[in-house]
């Protein structure tokens, strides 16, 4: 009986037995497996874009409202834990009483029970600057108002606050006819 010998031709597909290594093929998986595969994602709705805008423009509005809102100055001042207060009584009847707060370095003055201002007139609340170089309008009352309380800041610029007379729309600069000057310590 003849037994025969297998021979692999000089041209086989993948080389001779020997030439062969153990890859079989791994390299194609492994190049496979580092490709990374993004997630897809879902496309965004048309309704988060408008709710989300929605949003920048609400949070816009709240923000410039409460900075354009006037603060409470005098509020802040009669709360404040460091506030002082001087009574005055004003020329020709009612009071006036002055509260200041260092650590708000802010002041209010109250003006209560006050008399009608003359005709054709009204009471303009002012303060005056160290060495009285300026002076600013603070308020113009109302003619009929008998009571105000008026804010202001920036202590140590000033010297006093004066309440005077003046005509029924208010004056750019104090009369002579003043009713209420007190002096701020410094």
């Amino acid at each position: 009986m003849r037994i025969m010998q297998h021979e692999e031709p000089e041209d086989f597909r993948y080389g001779k037995p020997e030439d062969a290594t153990d890859d079989l093929g791994l390299g194609l998986v492994d190049d496979a497996s580092q490709e990374t595969v993004r997630p897809r994602t879902a496309p965004v709705k048309k309704w988060m874009l408008v709710v989300g805008a929605a949003l920048v423009v609400i949070i816009g509005i709240t923000a410039l409202v409460i900075a354009l809102m006037p603060r409470n100055v005098a509020g802040e001042v009669a709360d404040a834990p460091d506030v002082t207060e001087k009574t005055v009584d004003v020329d020709g009847g009612g009071q006036a009483v002055l509260r200041l707060s260092t650590s708000l370095d802010a002041g209010s003055l109250e003006l209560s029970d006050l008399p009608g201002a003359p005709a054709q007139q009204t009471y303009q609340v002012w303060v005056e600057s160290i060495g009285g170089e300026s002076v600013s309008s603070l308020e113009v009352l109302d003619s009929e108002k008998t009571k105000a309380t008026v804010g202001f800041k920036s202590l140590d610029d000033i010297e006093s606050v004066l309440v005077t007379t003046e005509p029924v729309d208010g004056s750019s600069e104090p009369s002579d006819a003043k009713v209420l000057e007190i002096d701020l310590p410094h």
